[in-house]
């Protein structure tokens, strides 16, 4: 029987191994994040928005992010501000697909 460590390494090559073959990775619905006290409003993250862009599902998952939903923890505009889950690549210098990926000021992006 594999651990859990064991099981997301192997879901992860065959991710990677499908989408080296052509096919696009099968990528899970649209999510909303939960909504903090002090946040301006919800998020939805959508990972048909952000795969095309950082072309593989590990760019975040297993650096930032952990696979599980809530795993990460409390996902805050300090933690954000410090580069830590979102704020990992949209600090407006990190450059993905060709362009600057927006700032975290930028904060009706993404909450609406």
């Amino acid at each position: 029987m594999l651990c859990i460590r064991c099981l997301l390494a192997v879901v992860l090559l065959v991710a990677s191994a499908s989408a080296s073959a052509g096919a696009p990775p099968k990528l899970p619905p649209d999510f909303q994040i939960p909504q903090a006290d002090s946040s301006p409003g919800p998020v939805t993250f959508s990972h048909a928005t952000h795969v095309p862009k950082t072309g593989k599902c590990t760019t975040c998952h297993m650096k930032d992010l952990k696979m599980k939903r809530g795993g990460s923890g409390p996902i805050t505009l300090d933690a954000k501000q410090e580069g830590k889950y979102c704020g990992a690549c949209h600090d407006g210098k990190t450059s993905m697909a060709g362009a600057t990926v927006f700032a975290i000021d930028e904060c009706d992006k993404c909450h609406r």
